[in-house]
Order: structure tokens, then C-alpha cells, then sequence
């Protein structure tokens, strides 16, 4: 769109986008990003009988997470969090199921996906007495959602009394606190079963912790546009209605902590519980990062967005 049409905002940050890639060569098949369903046979000319818009930035996000595949992102983050001294973050993501697509065009059964996202926190916690630090690697994996059209319902003689269902499913999100590698990270076709990880080096004095949450619907949640809403474009949110705390909280409420003492090592009285403090007492640090850190990359811990563009309520056929 252009700028008199009030998107100056937009066209200046597309414009940035357009320069900061230029140099770029990687290269995407457009049908592993939108399916055309049934107007895959049209020929050049032919115009079929609906149509679907969607956002440029939208569409640029899509094909970057397409784009991306395994290759992973590395930084250092400083939210300056009470509690949390120091945090590095690695993300990857992975591409969409094969066969399937961010948009598609199709009739009943038709269905979209999004792309897997895994995210690896290394935090590190401020420690207290004999503990001075606490590192915490907090691993965090989004599979694919799916959204599939259920039913549609032509208003007749009033198309604007027609409706489209979707049946739609968040990502299962999976979340651990152990020994994540980086070769775990960009492997795709395995899903990470990390053992325990050590948390506190004191020499002679180890402390490991091995932990694991899930959270994910257990069936579609059916979603209704009515057709003011596809003319609008307008989105709709579908939750994980089966987890009702913090992911946080739950993880962190099944971490099991081991004290390993070496040959010379001497015990040090309730090490084990100063270890869980440390952690217990920074647990809204980490529920925030995490958070923050999720928005920031565009992923919304067990949601997913859905649309429905358009919707053709003709061709009726004489069948004998």
C-alpha cells in the first residue's frame, strides 16, 4: 500500500527491510509458503473465483521463519531482572511440515501450519552463602500448530449470513531444564530428550538439575468467522486451554536436583535447598524473561493466530 493511503509507517519499514536484504541470494519455492488449492491448474490469464490479501509484513515474517530452516540465532540478553545476572539466548527454526503451508486455498479438510520454534535460555542466577552462581539453561521448543476448515455454511439468497468454522490446534509446547547441545537444537527430526545438567560447580562439589513441562490442548478448538469477519480480515486467537499456571512455575516445580560430592569433597549442609531457593526465589525473573524474550521473537506460548480471507459460496453444479 502506499503512503497516501496512510501507511507511511508501513512503506518506510518495508523500504528498510527491502535494503537490509539486497545482498541476500537465498531463494524460496513459493508453494512451500501458500497453496493455491484447487486454482493450481489455472493457466496465465485465468482469474479464479476467490481471492485472499494478506499483510506484507506478515508475509515477509512467514518467509524469513521459511527461509531461516536450521540455522540458528545467538545473542546476549539484559532485561536487568532482580536475581538474574547474566542470560544467553539461541533460537532456531524449522521448517513447516512437508506438504503443508502458512496459506492455502482449498475446501473442507484443507489445512495450514506453522513453523517449529526452539528457544534455549542459559541463564545465570545470582547465588547466595557458599553458592555464589546458579547457571540455568531453560530450553523451550513450539511445535507446529495446525488449523483445518471444518465446515462452511453459504448464507443463501444473503451471502452475508454465511460462516466458515476452523478447527484449530496451538503448538504443543515442551519445556525443560537439562543439558540441551546446540547439535540438539538444529535437529529437526528428533525432539530433544536432554539429560541432567550442572547447574553449580563448586570444584570438588556438583549440583545437577533435570527437569520437564508440557502444555497443549488435547483436541481442536473450533473457531467460527462469520462473514463480517472475513471481509475484515479479522484475526482470531485460540489459547491452550489445558494448562492454567506458568509454564515457569510447573517446570520449575519438577526439577530434581542431585548433589555429586568428588573424592575430596566435603558436604555442605542443605545444599540442595539453598540450590532450590536461588531458583524458587528468582522464578518471576524467569517467567518474565521468557515471556519477553518469546514476544520479542513473535511466538505466542501456546496460541495461535488464524484468518480466513475469503470464502466462495457459488458454483453449484446439476448433478444426474
Amino acid at each position: 500500500k502506499t503512503a497516501a493511503a496512510g501507511n507511511s509507517g508501513a512503506n518506510a519499514a518495508l523500504s528498510s527491510l527491502s535494503s537490509a536484504i539486497s545482498s541476500l541470494t537465498t531463494r524460496i519455492t513459493p508453494k512451500s509458503l501458500i497453496s493455491v488449492g484447487p486454482y493450481s491448474n489455472l493457466t496465465v490469464g485465468q482469474k479464479p473465483k476467490v481471492g485472499a490479501s494478506v499483510s506484507a509484513l506478515d508475509l515477509l515474517s512467514a518467509m524469513a521463519a521459511l527461509a531461516n530452516g536450521t540455522n540458528q540465532i545467538a545473542a546476549n540478553v539484559n532485561l536487568s531482572l532482580p536475581g538474574i545476572a547474566g542470560v544467553t539466548l539461541q533460537a532456531t527454526v524449522g521448517e513447516r511440515p512437508v506438504g503443508t503451508s502458512w496459506i492455502t486455498v482449498g475446501s473442507l479438510g484443507a489445512s495450514v501450519h506453522t513453523a517449529q520454534t526452539r528457544v534455549l535460555l542459559k541463564i545465570q542466577l545470582v547465588g547466595s552463602g557458599a553458592v555464589s552462581v546458579v547457571n540455568l539453561p531453560v530450553y523451550v521448543e513450539i511445535a507446529a500448530g495446525t488449523a483445518t476448515l471444518n465446515a462452511i455454511s453459504c448464507g443463501y439468497p444473503n451471502v452475508s449470513t454465511s460462516t466458515v468454522t476452523l478447527g484449530v490446534s496451538p503448538g504443543i509446547v515442551d519445556a525443560w531444564i537439562g543439558d540441551v547441545t546446540s547439535a540438539m537444537m538444529t535437529n529437526f527430526s528428533t525432539a530433544p530428550n536432554p539429560p541432567a545438567v550442572n547447574i553449580v560447580n563448586l570444584g570438588a562439589i556438583q549440583v545437577t538439575g533435570r527437569a520437564h513441562a508440557t502444555m497443549a490442548n488435547t483436541s481442536p478448538t473450533s473457531v467460527t468467522f462469520s462473514y463480517a469477519d472475513i471481509q475484515a480480515q479479522t484475526k482470531k486467537t485460540v489459547n491452550t486451554t489445558s494448562f492454567t499456571s506458568s509454564l515457569t512455575s510447573s517446570l520449575l516445580g519438577d526439577l530434581q536436583l542431585g548433589v555429586q560430592l568428588g573424592p575430596l569433597g566435603l558436604p555442605i549442609p542443605g545444599i540442595g535447598a539453598l540450590v532450590a531457593g536461588i531458583i524458587g526465589g528468582a522464578t518471576g525473573s524467569i517467567d518474565t524473561l521468557l515471556n519477553s524474550v518469546l514476544q520479542t521473537l513473535g511466538v505466542g506460548l501456546g496460541q495461535a493466530d488464524v484468518w480466513v480471507t475469503g470464502v466462495r459460496c457459488d458454483g453449484a453444479v446439476l448433478v444426474n
